[in-house]
């Protein structure tokens, strides 16, 4: 029999960048930006934009792993998009054909001064017992990775 189970996870993080939201906005706003930052993995991973249409309603497709190595993808919609303070987007993550997990991400961005918090909280479903009992540690050390990679994507001018 098929495993046909799903487990529900929340992770949520939130870190400080020396910058305006309207800059940290833009890393997420533009595909080329978006490009440099957003994948988990070191220097050994890509990541490979296929489609990025910013806007509610718009769809944003990718694909990344470690190179040579099995690839993933992600789909997303956009929901909800408030210039400079929100994103919300729906997110399914798959390998090759198989669905791993599907959830809704929002990302809000609040000025703390001449600085801005960022707060990414992943509501997560795992389909078919894909990631296993770890999944939402692993979700949480890939965001983790990744908004870190956006302290040195925020020195480009």
């Amino acid at each position: 029999m098929n495993d046909t189970t799903t487990t529900h996870h929340t992770v949520s993080l939130t870190k400080t960048y020396d910058a305006t939201p309207r800059r940290l906005f833009a890393a997420w706003a533009d595909a080329t930006r978006l490009a440099r930052w957003y994948v988990p993995g070191d220097a050994t991973w890509d990541l490979r934009i296929v489609e990025h249409d910013f806007r509610v309603g718009g769809r944003k497709h990718l694909t990344f792993g470690p190179k040579g190595g099995p690839r993933y993808s992600e789909d997303c919609r956009y929901e909800d998009i408030v210039d400079d303070h929100r994103i919300c987007f729906s997110m399914t993550i798959a390998n090759a054909e198989r669905r791993l997990t599907t959830s809704m991400v929002t990302v809000e961005l609040m000025a703390k001064g001449a600085r801005t918090e960022l707060k990414v909280t992943d509501q997560l479903t795992v389909l078919d017992g894909s990631d296993g009992p770890a999944s939402a540690r692993e979700r949480e050390a890939g965001w983790l990775e990744t908004i870190g990679k956006l302290t040195a994507e925020l020195a480009h001018p």
